[in-house]
């Protein structure tokens, strides 16, 4: 009878909850991916049927080879990758030393500079295009690639601050001072003790900003107008037409631009899930 205890039937019930809405996210989440193949994969004249199919009708990639053959899909994979690359790499580079201050001097205002920092991360991107576009424009940094990736920079450093602070605050500050007794300066200290035990946050928070530079839209559209300098972001707007939608070629672009990062996710798996378990555990 000791499984009828009340205790036991409450944490019962409470892994099942929580398995049941872990099941229902991921089926949504991984039938959005499901259709959109499909979606690709439909001939043109079969997507409209009622009702819609599971599996596709008359299978084909004519979508895929239309886009590859038609659009310079390559080209805005390559930008994409150019500025994001770049982006999380200063992003993650700045934010190492902003977060190992914060995690390790006793600053005056530490923690209202830490407030602010998660400010900045609730002002919609909206507010933002009209003054950087203006700036970039007496900078003369429109349609550049190196105006986007400063855009994208400023944009994505407040998160790595605040997941890099988490990190290296996590980590014992005694190995440190052992290291400084050793005779070791704070820089070195830094990159011999403290980077190395946090990379796997680095890599997380690499990833995380490689994907907010991903998936910008709305600044690289108002930002770029030379067409072979676009990401692939706003490359999906041009299977736009002025009186249709070519959601074929659309799924298969979409598609196109999310297998990249999947498989960097996938290849980075074991760091993001390593570094996201230590961040939230205090040294």
């Amino acid at each position: 009878m000791q499984f009828f205890k009340p205790r036991k039937i409450r944490k019962m019930i409470e892994n099942f909850s929580v398995y049941f809405s872990l099941s229902i996210i991921s089926f949504v989440m991984t039938f959005s991916v499901y259709w959109l193949i499909i979606t690709a994969l439909t001939p043109r004249e079969n997507l409209y049927v009622f009702p819609p199919k599971i599996f596709p009708l008359n299978a084909s990639l004519k979508s895929f080879s239309i886009v590859f053959t038609k659009y310079p899909v390559i080209m805005w994979l390559f930008n994409s990758f150019l500025v994001s690359i770049a982006t999380s790499t200063i992003a993650v580079i700045v934010a190492s030393f902003a977060g190992y201050s914060l995690s390790r001097y006793k600053i005056p205002g530490r923690n209202v500079v830490q407030i602010l920092i998660l400010f900045t991360q609730m002002v919609p991107a909206t507010l933002m295009v009209i003054p950087i576009y203006l700036i970039f424009m007496v900078l003369g940094l429109l349609d550049s690639r190196l105006g986007l990736v400063a855009a994208y920079s400023t944009l994505s450093l407040p998160f790595c601050v605040l997941m890099l602070t988490a990190f290296f605050e996590s980590i014992p500050q005694e190995l440190e001072e052992a290291a400084l007794i050793d005779g070791c300066t704070r820089i070195q200290a830094l990159f011999k003790i403290v980077l190395p035990l946090s990379l796997p946050g680095i890599v997380a928070t690499t990833f995380f900003s490689f994907v907010i530079g991903w998936d910008q839209f709305l600044l690289p559209s108002v930002l770029m107008s030379t067409r072979s300098k676009w990401p692939i972001t706003v490359g999906l707007h041009a299977f736009y037409g002025q009186y249709d939608a070519y959601y074929d070629e659309i799924a298969a672009t979409g598609f196109v631009s999310i297998f990249p990062v999947l498989v960097i996710f996938l290849l980075l798996q074991k760091y993001l899930v390593e570094g996201m378990t230590a961040g939230s555990i205090k040294g």
